[in-house]
């Protein structure tokens, strides 16, 4: 019943508005901010992870990249988008179930690239528009090493269960402490 709850509680709550423009260095700001944003940071280990974990080596990374800058275009294109950050934690609570349900990991990988679109969407609409392309060049190729990063971690832990339920844990917690924020 308490995680019936807390998941209700994620869903319903305000967006975190997360995702400021990005206009004094387009590229500087696009490599940092998946290392600066908290939920893109989490997200894209936690992909990583999980791909090294259901043993997608490089096609759940490459569809997550993929669908990330496809949402970025998207957004570019035609803005804001309703509900966006509430999907945006969700991505962090479907990693973090993945990882928390081992029975269920497979299928929920396989969503990952889905949020990833909405991840991208957040980011094609905060980009200046004369800047959308430096800016997303940026982001997608710190999100690439990221990806790279999490699926070495998820090598890592391959072999300790309880360590995949810590780093589930953490994944939560970051995404209570993006809703919080």
């Amino acid at each position: 019943m308490k995680k019936a709850l807390a998941l209700a509680l994620l869903m319903i709550a305000l967006p975190a508005f997360a995702h400021p423009g990005h206009d004094s260095n387009p590229l500087q700001d696009g490599l940092l901010h998946p290392l600066t944003g908290l939920d893109h940071l989490l997200m894209l280990l936690g992909t990583g992870v999980l791909a090294a974990l259901t043993g997608r080596t490089l096609s759940l990374p490459l569809a997550t990249l993929s669908a990330m800058f496809g949402g970025a275009v998207l957004g570019h294109l035609f803005g804001d988008l309703v509900g966006v950050e509430t999907l945006i934690t969700l991505s962090l609570v479907v990693a973090a179930g993945a990882l928390l349900l081992p029975s269920r990991q497979m299928l929920l990988a396989l969503v990952m690239p889905v949020f990833a679109l909405f991840h991208g969407w957040a980011h094609g609409v905060e980009a200046t528009p004369s800047a959308f392309w430096v800016f997303s060049a940026g982001f997608v190729s710190v999100s690439a090493l990221l990806l790279v990063a999490g699926f070495g971690v998820g090598c890592l832990l391959r072999r300790h269960s309880k360590l995949q339920q810590l780093f589930g844990g953490g994944l939560l917690a970051g995404a209570a402490f993006v809703l919080a924020g």
